[in-house]
């Protein structure tokens, strides 16, 4: 070879040494890299198969609190005695974790999780140590939370049901019966309570008031404000004022009860069902509007402030005629308001002509269709509202007031109710009422039910809806037939909410010598109707085709 090539042989070997030696230097520094790591995580520990520490890492050492390079060949559990798992569970082909292992260090118990992982062909294990002690610590905290809040979500749970159950009492339980005139009811508020309102109002002279109001806001605040509203309105229209006149009333009672900056809207009008002609006043509320055959539609407007705004707010009002066959409107603005699955509004307008253009008696089948329309709404973007919809469907040129006892009874009943104002007077009565069960030819049996069931309810008028005023009175009224009995009574007590009365079979009750008529009264007949408060009782006892009425 000659001494040139031998020098560029050594050129060559020089080059690649320096290659190699630069990447032993780099695997040198990654493997440093890689046990400094290494022996800053978790503890990790690498045992043999008889449970000797074979390598460790310095958080190892740290945790048991020995020297790192001294652990090497000691018995792993003469170091960690019972925080270590039994051997045998140990020692696992596949990898195995024991929870929340406790460490009794100087600072305090920790805690830790201990995952198992069998070594490569079979010579031992690895197990590395997971603190869980903050995230234990978190985890009970979040516990706790979890706990306070659902005691606070159940104490507001009851605390809405409370409120729905008041706002029940604010909505009518039942419109008044007046022959000639139907009504069409939708209430759907956006919460389990709400702020809208409606009402129809027997009146003196045979006259109705009809009234609706939409509060400000939402949920249990619109709730409470319409509770002051209801409350304005009852003691208001009730002393026969015009509807300019309840407005105005209205107004400075709720600007003395009102939050600043919360208001209501409201329309109120007298029906004069002689001579139909409406009296109505309007507090900025969406105008009503009368159908009429062959498609007119009139809008009632009138001018007034939203009502608990100002104190010298003014109520215009106004009036016209209306005719058999219209159709009178009212309601609130959630109806037309919201945004619909298309992206669009329906507005005024737009659901006034769907309204017209319901065919014949299908107006509440439409009104379902057009809340099926609607986006949800959502608390967050203020698009939810409430939707109230009360419709008076003239049938009659000249509708008539059933009176409250004759609310179950069908049109055109001519019987005369009789008065009592003692128990001897209803005993007297109910009397009556069994002979003519027997003269109708009904059996003894079916006789006894009807009388026990009827002395029942006119001894409770009496006592109950009576009080010991000298000058209360009670009603009742019958119809027989050959199939069938209607006994109706009424008093004029304060009444009662009759869905909340006591199970007398409760066990507190057991004892007691009162409160099991009614629950008598609904085994005895047929169907017990409990109006007006609980101020009207009516039952009808029908005689079954096995039990033929017996001759008189």
């Amino acid at each position: 070879m000659s001494e040139l090539a031998l020098i560029g042989l050594l050129v060559a070997l020089l080059a690649a040494s320096g290659i190699w030696l630069v990447r032993v230097h780099r695997v040198l520094s990654i493997k440093r890299h890689l046990e400094a790591v290494f022996d800053l995580v978790d503890p990790v520990v690498v045992v043999s198969n008889s449970f000797r520490i074979v390598r460790a890492n310095r958080a190892f050492a740290d945790l048991v609190q020995r020297s790192w390079k001294g652990l090497l060949g000691h018995s792993l559990g003469d170091l960690l005695g019972t925080f270590l798992p039994p051997t045998e569970l140990i020692a696992v082909t596949e990898r195995k974790s024991f929870r929340d292992r406790r460490w009794n260090a100087p600072t305090g118990d920790r805690l830790f999780d201990i995952h198992v992982v069998p070594a490569g062909s079979h010579d031992g294990w690895v197990l590395h140590f997971q603190e869980t002690t903050t995230l234990n610590q978190i985890r009970q905290e979040l516990l706790a939370r979890n706990a306070a809040l659902g005691r606070l979500t159940q104490s507001l749970q009851g605390e809405i049901e409370m409120a729905r159950e008041i706002q029940g009492g604010l909505l009518p339980r039942e419109l008044p019966r007046v022959e000639g005139i139907e009504f069409v009811v939708r209430y759907l508020p956006s919460r389990p309570v709400g702020g809208d309102l409606y009402d129809v109002l027997p009146l003196e002279g045979n006259r109705l008031g009809i009234f609706i109001a939409d509060v400000s806001g939402h949920g249990l605040p619109a709730a409470f404000e319409a509770a002051l509203v209801r409350m304005s309105f009852l003691s208001r229209a009730q002393t026969g004022n015009s509807p300019a006149q309840v407005l105005a009333a209205m107004n400075r009672d709720l600007r003395q009860s009102l939050a600043v900056g919360h208001y209501a809207t409201a329309f109120y009008g007298i029906l004069d069902l002689d001579t139909l002609e409406l009296r109505y006043c309007r507090a900025s509320h969406p105008r009503p509007a009368i159908l009429r055959k062959g498609g007119e539609v009139l809008q009632l407007g009138s001018q007034g402030l939203f009502l608990g705004i100002v104190d010298s707010a003014r109520y215009k009002e106004a009036h016209i005629n209306l005719v058999s066959g219209d159709r009178l409107c009212l309601f609130t603005d959630g109806y037309y308001e919201g945004l619909r699955r298309d992206g669009r509004r329906l507005g005024y307008e737009g659901f006034l002509t769907r309204l017209d253009a319901a065919p014949g008696d299908d107006l509440e089948a439409e009104l379902v269709r057009i809340e099926d329309e609607f986006e949800p709404g959502s608390e967050e973007d203020g698009s939810e509202d409430d939707r109230t919809f009360l419709a008076l469907n003239l049938r009659s040129a000249h509708p008539r007031k059933v009176a409250r006892l004759l609310t179950r009874f069908p049109p055109g009943f001519a019987g005369i109710p009789s008065s009592f104002s003692t128990a001897q007077e209803s005993w007297e009565l109910v009397e009556q009422f069994a002979d003519q069960l027997q003269k109708a030819g009904w059996p003894q049996k079916l006789v006894r039910k009807a009388q026990l069931a009827a002395s029942e309810l006119t001894v409770n008028a009496v006592v109950h809806g009576g009080r010991d005023r000298p000058d209360a009175t009670a009603r009742c009224v019958w119809s027989i037939e050959s199939d069938r009995c209607l006994f109706a009574v009424e008093d004029d007590g304060p009444g009662f909410d009759p869905d909340r009365l006591p199970d007398p079979r409760a066990p507190e009750r057991l004892t007691l010598d009162h409160g099991r008529g009614i629950f008598l009264v609904r085994r005895l007949v047929t169907e017990l109707w409990l109006d007006h408060r609980g101020t009207t009782a009516s039952f009808v006892l029908l005689s079954p085709p096995n039990d033929p009425p017996q001759e008189a």
